[in-house]
């Protein structure tokens, strides 16, 4: 049976990969969502951050040590409405704290009353008034992030608690759209009023009527749809976030009921400037991270997921069971000639293995050729110059003049000099200053590395990698046949 017949390409996007749960690998980063004190994760585009998002979002509480999750995707998120919550007279890193929690408990309360209507429990007088409030000011007992944003609650005249006997309150008009709220400061108003008294009375019956459930909130593509121009005051929102996810960890009567789990780009955290950053990464943050024998381990799960009966497994050689051969150049195994060219990420692996597929042609082994993995180089070099485009067009547009200035070296491995001289071809007006701000960069991030030891090595594969500026760097070869590079020069040493 030829491979193509029974391993198929797989999607690169977690969202889409409706089979994910069955083939999914046991990362310990899961385990400590669940089981341990940390709560922000953090990792490279590409690294898996929503694949867990979305194994969080599949899974039962009896496996994630009895939480009940409510996973939130913000890809969608219209970020400019959380301007009309912000209190002006709060300082400017409280100053969105207050909605952050509000959006919290209307989804924690919601999910709450799900789960004790579920187990057919009664409902006390104080959660049959949140269940009221709920269903008629969002206009559904589990509202999405837009119907809390656009709720009612501007319109509503006035909030009585749940002391109070529940009555058929209406509404002075219907649901106001962000134009009308951001041009009306007595509308604004009255939506912070409302909100911040929903909020108060919400944190206090979610407190008092939680008993042993668990709830886990999980945020995913916090980093979308961000306008450039509005970049500064994003990164105060989330720096808000941050701060209101630290309290409820540390809250010690709500910490064993509420855990709120951001998932954030590793390079988005550290441009956010705030006090203890460096503290809360060590205290709190689960950072992603991949080696060759565990991105091996990813995809072997794969592998005896689709493998037919009639197909020998050996376990031993996990993901080298889809090669004809052991080996390849220099007694390299075929996974481990695939990681190098790549910046260590599922998505990297994923995408070079789909290529080999695509330059399969059927043989007597019915597995991939050596031939098939080396030809899959070249449009697995170009997916991961997309990648990194598109990684950073945003928040570092100067990132494709940077690989052009790679690419007119001609060569993998260059000095500092020579990296100099294309890069004041590049810019206009470089300062000594950016001009190493920017190779740093491109080490920063594997784009570019350096010999340890004897050999090259990359931030991805060796994180405490220290750049030095006067020895030679070497593009990292993930990006070799997109940029068009020769190994050096007749006279240079490699």
């Amino acid at each position: 049976m030829d491979i193509k017949e029974w391993f198929p390409e797989f999607l690169v996007s977690a969202e889409t990969d409706t089979d994910l749960q069955s083939y999914f690998f046991k990362l310990p980063e899961i385990k400590k969502i669940t089981n341990s004190r940390s709560w922000l994760v953090l990792g490279r585009k590409g690294m898996g951050k929503t694949a867990i998002y979305e194994y969080l979002k599949q899974s039962n509480s009896c496996n994630l040590n009895e939480y009940h999750t409510i996973c939130i995707n913000f890809g969608d998120y219209p970020w400019p409405a959380h301007q009309l919550y912000k209190e002006s007279i709060a300082g400017e890193l409280s100053a969105y704290q207050k909605s952050w929690r509000y959006l919290f408990f209307v989804k924690g309360l919601s999910r709450l009353l799900e789960i004790k209507k579920a187990n057919n429990e009664e409902l006390n007088r104080e959660l049959k008034w949140a269940e009221s409030y709920i269903n008629k000011i969002y206009g559904s007992p589990d509202p999405s992030l837009t119907e809390i944003i656009f709720s009612k609650i501007s319109s509503l005249s006035a909030i009585k608690g749940p002391n109070v006997e529940l009555e058929d309150f209406s509404f002075a008009a219907g649901e106001m759209s962000f134009e009308e709220i951001a041009a009306n400061k007595q509308l604004q108003t009255k939506l912070r009023s409302n909100a911040f008294t929903l909020l108060g009375y919400f944190e206090s019956i979610f407190k008092k009527n939680c008993g042993n459930y668990k709830i886990l909130i999980a945020l995913d593509q916090l980093d979308e749809n961000w306008l450039d121009s509005e970049i500064e005051e994003y990164s105060k929102v989330l720096i808000n976030l941050l701060n209101v996810c630290r309290s409820i960890a540390l809250d010690i009567e709500l910490s064993k009921n509420l855990k709120v789990v951001p998932f954030l780009r590793t390079d988005i955290y550290h441009s956010l400037k705030f006090n203890d950053k460096n503290k809360l990464l060590q205290d709190s943050a689960i950072i992603i991270s991949w080696n060759s024998d565990s991105l091996d381990d990813m995809y072997f799960e794969r592998i005896k997921k689709y493998a037919p009966s009639s197909i020998s497994i050996d376990n031993e050689r996990k993901s080298g069971n889809l090669f004809e051969i052991n080996f390849v150049r220099q007694g390299t195994p075929p996974f481990k000639y695939i990681t190098r060219r790549s910046f260590f990420r599922p998505r990297d692996v994923i995408v070079y293995f789909n290529e080999i597929r695509a330059c399969h042609k059927p043989n007597i082994s019915g597995l991939y050729t050596t031939n098939e993995l080396y030809e899959a180089d070249r449009e697995a070099s170009a997916s991961v110059y997309n990648e990194l485009i598109d990684e950073w067009s945003n928040q570092f547009p100067e990132i494709e003049k940077l690989l052009t200035v790679l690419q007119t070296i001609q060569v993998e491995t260059f000095s500092y000099i020579d990296f100099s001289n294309k890069y004041d071809n590049e810019f206009s007006s470089p300062s000594e200053g950016k001009k190493r701000e920017h190779l740093g960069f491109l080490f920063d991030n594997s784009i570019i590395g350096q010999k340890k030891q004897g050999r090259w090595e990359y931030v991805c594969s060796t994180p405490n990698l220290k750049m030095n500026i006067e020895k030679d760097f070497r593009t990292h070869h993930a990006l070799k046949y997109r940029l068009h590079l020769i190994e050096g020069r007749p006279n240079q040493s490699v």
